[in-house]
């Protein structure tokens, strides 16, 4: 068999098997809501994120609304991602 057909079907392959394994690395992912667009209320993404209402040291994103701890390694809201400082 030529060459260049044994190449063509090994890039065939490789592609297919890429998007197989895209798709499998993709359903494995827990899919996050992301907040009502334009409000400040936020979906189901909060309660999965554990609660710390009860936390005194929180800081609330100005993003979601998601309650994040006090501690200064965080920068960013556990919840939806944006810089809380």
């Amino acid at each position: 068999m030529d060459p260049w057909v044994w190449l063509a079907a090994y890039l065939v392959g490789f592609a297919l098997l890429q998007v197989l394994l895209y798709r499998r690395i993709r359903r494995d992912v827990p899919q996050r809501e992301s907040p009502t667009p334009g409000g400040r209320e936020s979906s189901g993404v909060r309660a999965s994120a554990g609660d710390t209402s009860g936390d005194d040291a929180a800081i609330t994103c100005q993003h979601c609304g998601t309650p994040n701890a006090s501690d200064a390694s965080y920068r960013f809201c556990r919840a939806c991602g944006e810089s809380i400082r």
